[in-house]
């Protein structure tokens, strides 16, 4: 009995021991774990640490040909989305009224200045046109000057990049209306019998001529809205620009012209007294009234007495413009030109151009 209870008492003390000496190893364990390197794991290995134990982990090579295959793939689709260049394009269309009517007979202009191509056709008989075989570009301009009282079609930049390409052109009409007005020297009286060469900016090669009447008057029936110019071609070259038309405003168009009872004339001599056959005379007269610009020029040539003479001026300032030409001591011709500005009817009628033949 005595031997049991002993057992008893050391038995615990040997429980104590254990456990003691158990606790004492797992320290030694934690601290021996804390001490060692770190160890870092590839993120890729920490993926594949993560997987399941079903799955099979390919060895690295296999990794690459994986990632290969999955790179062709894509590769393959993207290529797939890229559409092929377009070597040849047609682009077709109608040129017509905005009123659905069709304009036959009418030129077509197509041009790249990247491409550098031009090209050109007419309408057909239903205003259809069709340009076959363009190459791809973004600057491509369509034009059409039309010969009729429409106004300038101009489409710019076109961009052709399918094979197909459809423009249709809408000619806008211009209004018309009558343009009527008067002709007179600048004391206002009429110029009767003169012949009027009109012409229109806003239409390509539209032109008209008309003479004016007892009373300096003219009309010209169905005349397109918009700018024109007036000219004279008789003994005075005479143009009127910046002149601009509209129906609604009916407003006649008053011009004044170079003429009058005035005369000029002159002698041209150089400083040994010798006289320029031939030499050419300009006399022009430039005024702006209402807006518009008008200038007249004159010229006649020197005879072999070296006189020139201009008729029927009206009066004002001119500016008188000499150009004669004379050999010098080498043999070569030299021209000069003498200027200056003459007031008809106040100044003399008659002039002394004096040239300096006196060559450095």
């Amino acid at each position: 009995m005595a031997g049991y209870r002993k057992l008893l008492i050391v038995s615990p003390i040997v429980l104590v021991a254990i456990v003691i000496a158990l606790y004492s190893q797992q320290l030694v364990d934690f601290n021996s774990k804390q001490n060692q390197p770190a160890t870092v794991v590839p993120r890729a290995e920490r993926a594949v640490q993560n997987q399941t134990s079903s799955q099979i982990i390919p060895p690295a090579n296999s990794n690459r040909e994986v990632q290969s295959a999955i790179e062709d793939q894509l590769i393959t689709q993207d290529s797939q989305k890229i559409t092929p260049a377009i070597e040849n394009i047609t682009l077709s269309g109608w040129v017509g009224t905005e009123f659905g009517e069709n304009i036959p007979d009418e030129t077509v202009v197509l041009y790249s200045s990247y491409l550098r191509k031009h090209y050109s056709i007419i309408t057909g008989s239903s205003g259809e046109f069709i340009f076959t075989d363009l190459k791809p570009s973004f600057d491509y301009a369509l034009k059409v000057s039309p010969r009729g009282m429409f106004k300038r079609y101009s489409k710019f930049p076109i961009n052709l990049k399918s094979d197909q390409e459809v423009h249709n052109i809408v000619l806008e009409s211009i209004p018309l209306g009558i343009l009527s007005g008067r002709i007179a020297d600048p004391y206002g009286r009429p110029a009767a019998g003169i012949e009027l060469f009109i012409r229109t900016v806003e239409i390509d090669n539209w032109s008209t001529n008309v003479i004016t009447d007892a009373n300096g008057g003219f009309s010209v029936a169905e005349f397109p809205k918009g700018r024109f110019q007036l000219a004279i071609n008789a003994q005075q070259s005479l143009r009127a620009t910046e002149l601009n038309f509209d129906p609604d405003a009916v407003e006649p168009v008053n011009l004044t012209i170079d003429i009058g009872p005035y005369n000029l004339s002159g002698r041209i001599y150089d400083e040994s007294g010798q006289t320029f056959d031939g030499a050419q005379v300009f006399l022009n007269w430039v005024i702006k009234e209402n807006g518009v610009r008008i200038r007249s020029t004159r010229q006649v040539s020197a005879d072999a007495s070296g006189e020139f003479r201009f008729t029927g001026l009206g009066p004002g300032d001119h500016e008188l413009v000499v150009s004669a030409w004379k050999g010098d001591a080498a043999g070569q011709t030299i021209k000069q030109t003498v200027r200056q500005t003459v007031n008809v009817g106040v100044d003399p009628g008659e002039l002394d151009i004096f040239f300096n033949t006196t060559f450095d």
